[in-house]
């Protein structure tokens, strides 16, 4: 006789001004939700909290067999949809399944310290791969090419570049008891598994398509059609080139494609400026672009961006299933993972609670939901993993039944 095991899977978020109590509080949470302690924990919590308190917390109640993983966030997103000043946590049970936590430090060749985090799971493959990596210490772009030429582009990579509070700083993550301030987590999950993932930022172009004429180590921005970069870009800002540096977070890249005829803005590669070189008249973008490609000047009102969360919510729900899951609905677990860029939340302002009202209204409110506001993203677009910027991304998971 073959007795099926239920996966369960649970979220939590605690707001609390004392970070110990609230890390203790969310693994509390989920020990109730699932009827005893989980085996793997994700969490992300509020980078006005420091990561010794929160895994101090977390080991209060959490067994050390368990795999954690963590980071630190500009804004959580949860069971109570999005919040600032807490502590949330995913919980899962999956029997028959295997998890590991990885982690590598920073470096100056991002390329290969992807690759050598590859060459650690190659045997066997994961099925879906959960990255933290700090921006403010790899080029993230980089490290995933290096992922990627080891572990091949199916594999499903999700994530997000763990935050501080705006300030761009230092960004804190966990793995296991371990604490780091530089480099990467990650969490290679092994067992059977579906997944449905789209990402749009709902910018739209507001500039004529410019040509990368001169591009130095991916993402320094020299040239647009043979004329300095930051020169280009503050006569496209006009006015506006007064709020410099802080109006380009509503201003970011954007890569083009062609497409029968039409100019269409690449929502896999949209480039947030992360910073300006005046001496030499640069760009600095927080990633790759390909080299000579075609870039315009992006731009979106408050409800462009909550139509871009519309817009990729429903390429999750109209996606085609699994066909194994369409046979036996019940023989699956649902998991809705969202990782969201920060510079949404500002520009978004006091409406930034509209996109996890959004994806309230279309998704069952009792599938589980976890994410947060990142320094950048991964998520698949044509089953292919790319580092976005200034988008919104979700993946709706689904764990097939153990046996």
């Amino acid at each position: 006789m073959i007795t099926q095991v239920a996966n369960r899977i649970a979220t939590a978020s605690i707001v609390n001004d004392d970070p110990e109590a609230a890390a203790q509080e969310a693994i509390r949470e989920l020990t109730d939700q699932l009827g005893a302690p989980p085996s793997i924990v994700v969490v992300v919590f509020s980078a006005d909290f420091s990561a010794q308190a929160i895994r101090d917390g977390i080991y209060r109640e959490l067994p050390a067999s368990s795999v954690l993983v963590g980071c630190s966030s500009y804004a959580e997103l949860g069971p109570d949809g999005a919040l600032t000043h807490s502590v949330t946590a995913l919980g899962l049970q999956l029997p028959g399944y295997q998890a590991r936590a990885l982690s590598t430090q920073g470096g100056a060749d991002s390329f290969a310290i992807g690759k050598s985090l590859g060459e650690g799971l190659l045997h066997p493959k994961p099925d879906l791969l959960l990255l933290f990596p700090d921006v403010l210490t790899l080029n993230v772009t980089r490290l995933l090419r290096g992922l990627q030429s080891q572990l091949g582009t199916e594999l499903p990579i999700l994530g997000g570049a763990p935050a501080d509070n705006g300030q761009f700083r230092q960004t804190e993550m966990l793995c296991g008891q371990h604490i780091q301030q530089s480099g990467a987590v990650a969490l290679a999950l092994f067992g059977p598994l579906s997944i449905s993932s789209a990402a749009c930022s709902g910018y739209t172009p507001v500039s004529v398509p410019l040509r990368a004429t001169s591009v130095e180590n991916g993402n320094v921005l020299l040239e647009l059609n043979g004329k300095r970069a930051l020169s280009v870009y503050l006569d496209l800002l006009g006015p506006r080139r007064n709020e410099m540096p802080a109006v380009t977070i509503e201003y970011p890249i954007g890569v083009i494609r062609r497409s029968s005829g039409k100019t269409e803005v690449l929502t896999d590669l949209v480039r947030a400026v992360f910073g300006i070189d005046e001496h030499r008249g640069a760009l600095i973008l927080g990633g790759d672009i390909p080299s000579h490609a075609e870039l315009c000047i992006l731009s979106a009102t408050r409800s462009d961006l909550l139509s871009g969360t519309r817009a990729a919510i429903d390429s999750i729900l109209s996606a085609p299933k699994d066909p194994k899951d369409s046979k036996d609905p019940s023989a699956a677990s649902e998991l809705v993972l969202i990782f969201n860029c920060m510079s949404r939340k500002v520009i978004l302002g006091p409406r930034y609670k509209e996109e996890a009202s959004i994806l309230h209204s279309l998704i069952d409110r009792k599938t589980p939901r976890f994410g947060f506001y990142t320094f950048g993203e991964l998520s698949p677009v044509q089953s292919v993993t790319q580092h976005h910027e200034s988008t919104f991304t979700v993946a709706e998971v689904r764990f097939s039944r153990a046996t």
